[in-house]
């Protein structure tokens, strides 16, 4: 499995062809440790020989690195691969000492610049203060506290609960704190920190760096409390109390009673949340799209399928999801969510927005119109929702 990431680093294997192999064998592993909740573990103490670029890039011979699977192999993050998460909120997590908690670090095969981290805080304790050289969206898996952000003698404070989100200025120091003395909180976060590491190649830059970036946080007191909607389906906060039950607005291009909002949050000019909203009965049109998406389920139960080129029904892959659920479709895979619940299905998508554009590569979105679907699909789903 690594070598087979390694040479897709590298340039040898495609993104289509590392997850097409992933959703054989090798993938039926990586998903199974995912939803079994068996961490895998980076070897350690382990020197491999140089890898050179391939000769189809600038004639080959250059040394290669990867710096983000250079940490992944010699870190000691507890770390588990797969591309879905049954059930984040009561996932096994293990002893984190750099977070002062337990936590669990997820590397999605294919992704490339986002990642995702379920941190736990101890009853009545805090997490280890910290500063990122990269962008955070959190989303409260459960429990309530709250987050000082800044430094001095008055920094912000933001009081959170399950449900709530809010981001972290790239940058800015910042504590977790459990407000329940009896139970312990437990936070997801994606971020954009293989990314950074990838471009940069320094831990040191992302964790010991003291620059400030004023035009994403000044410190203003009310940096999480000022919410303004700018356009029709888009809000610019930096913090929503529940995005369970925050408001949506109708969106039916994506299929009938579709609804969403987009969020703009922190000055992030990569990560871009939002919540979309479908019926029940209902499922969303099948798409895909030039950028990486980490969808996590707020409310409901259904599945997804996921496929390479095509969406057909018996060849697709299947993933059940319910709230809690964490998936990351393929990158430039078509994909399609089903609710066969008995309430409205609700998730939260974190994506990149257009940064895939300002790299230079084609933003363009590719949807599957009803009378061009697969006619198993519609079979399938409704089989499923008479199953309950």
């Amino acid at each position: 499995m690594a070598n087979l990431i390694d040479e897709f680093q590298q340039g040898m294997v495609s993104r289509r062809k590392l997850l097409e192999l992933l959703t054989g064998a090798a993938g039926s592993v990586a998903l199974a440790q995912a939803q079994s909740g068996n961490p895998t573990k980076a070897p350690t103490g382990i020197v491999e020989p140089p890898k050179f670029s391939p000769a189809n890039i600038g004639g080959g011979g250059r040394i290669e690195r990867d710096f983000y699977r250079e940490w992944l192999k010699s870190g000691k993050v507890p770390t588990l691969e797969g591309y879905s998460l049954y059930d984040a909120a009561t996932q096994e997590l293990q002893p984190w000492p750099e977070i002062g908690g337990r936590g669990l670090y997820m590397n999605f095969p294919g992704n490339v610049h986002m990642d995702c981290v379920i941190q736990e805080i101890p009853a009545g304790k805090a997490l280890n203060p910290r500063r990122h050289f990269y962008e955070q969206i959190v989303y409260v898996l459960g429990g309530r506290g709250y987050t000082t952000v800044g430094s001095g003698n008055k920094p912000n404070k933001v009081s959170w609960g399950e449900g709530s989100m809010f981001t972290v200025p790239v940058n800015s120091l910042h504590r977790h704190f459990n407000s329940d003395p009896a139970h312990p909180a437990r936070l997801l976060l994606i971020t954009t920190f293989p990314f950074m590491i990838q471009v940069f190649g320094s831990m040191g830059l992302i964790s010991d760096s003291n620059f400030t970036f004023n035009d994403r946080y000044d410190g203003a007191p009310g940096y999480f409390t000022s919410t303004e909607r700018v356009r029709k389906r888009w809000d610019k906060t930096n913090y929503v109390k529940d995005v369970r039950s925050a408001e949506v607005v109708l969106w039916e291009e994506r299929g009938d009673g579709n609804a969403s909002m987009y969020f703009d949050m922190g000055g992030n000019t990569v990560l871009e949340p939002h919540v979309s909203e479908f019926e029940v009965g209902s499922y969303k049109l099948g798409h895909r799209h030039p950028y990486e998406a980490i969808i996590v389920t707020l409310n409901g139960k259904g599945y997804s399928l996921a496929e390479k080129d095509k969406l057909k029904d018996v060849e697709a892959v299947k993933i059940d999801w319910k709230a809690g659920s964490i998936v990351s479709p393929p990158f430039f895979w078509y994909h399609q969510h089903f609710n066969t619940g008995a309430t409205k299905a609700r998730y939260l998508a974190i994506t990149e927005g257009d940064f895939p554009l300002r790299l230079g590569i084609p933003l363009k979105v590719e949807q599957i119109e009803a009378g061009e679907e697969d006619p198993q699909i519609k079979m399938h789903f409704d089989r499923e929702v008479r199953r309950g």
